[in-house]
């Protein structure tokens, strides 16, 4: 069948969505602009008029996988602010699970609230991380953790929870959800304030 008459439909949300497709089977290194066109049925240079290069378009399906995240998040049932950060920590461990390869591409970009410039920063990464934040700094208000800067919590839980979906990813048969509590348990409780 020639290339013109397996020609797919071309928008930004057709490309980004058979781009997802790529990555999730074979990984971010096998998504390229040809491959991409031989499953598409239109040649390479058809997709610059939509994406100006590779990176532009990763940014877009990195984008698509921090909106997944996102609603991951506001469908979990409401709760007090420290259930809702052990929630969001859990989900996200189960989407490192559930993607392992959406994560790894998700997880090329930063947030720019890191403060690190280093070109790699996206809007879709400081959505969620923000909103980890703002679920810090309402347990403080609320008397749940100790006062202190609710970026260094941020970071300490990130680390940690990164920590325990790398380790999932690479021990299928680890009980992730306990493991998440434990450690999520021991941050909070480290930071609980202390009473006289």
């Amino acid at each position: 069948m020639s290339v013109e008459t397996n020609r797919t439909a071309l928008s930004d949300e057709a490309i980004v969505a058979e781009a997802l497709a790529v990555v999730r089977e074979s990984g971010i290194e096998a998504l390229s602009m040809r491959t991409l066109g031989a499953r598409m049925g239109v040649t390479a240079p058809a997709f610059y008029a939509y994406f100006e290069s590779r990176d532009e378009l990763l940014r877009a399906c990195a984008q698509v996988c921090y909106d997944d995240l996102a609603a991951r998040f506001s469908n979990m049932p409401a709760r007090s602010t420290i259930e809702m950060l052990r929630q969001s920590s859990l989900v996200y461990v189960q989407m490192s699970i559930d993607e392992p390869q959406l994560f790894q591409l998700m997880f090329r970009y930063r947030p720019d609230s890191l403060g690190i410039d280093i070109g790699s920063e996206h809007s879709g990464a400081s959505a969620v991380f923000n909103s980890m934040v703002d679920q810090i700094r309402r347990a403080i208000a609320d008397g749940d953790l100790a006062a202190a800067e609710p970026l260094d919590y941020a970071m300490a839980l990130w680390a940690a929870v990164h920590g325990v979906a790398t380790v999932a990813r690479m021990a299928p048969g680890l009980d992730a959800k306990s493991l998440v509590e434990r450690v999520v348990d021991g941050l909070i409780a480290g930071w609980s304030p202390r009473t006289s």
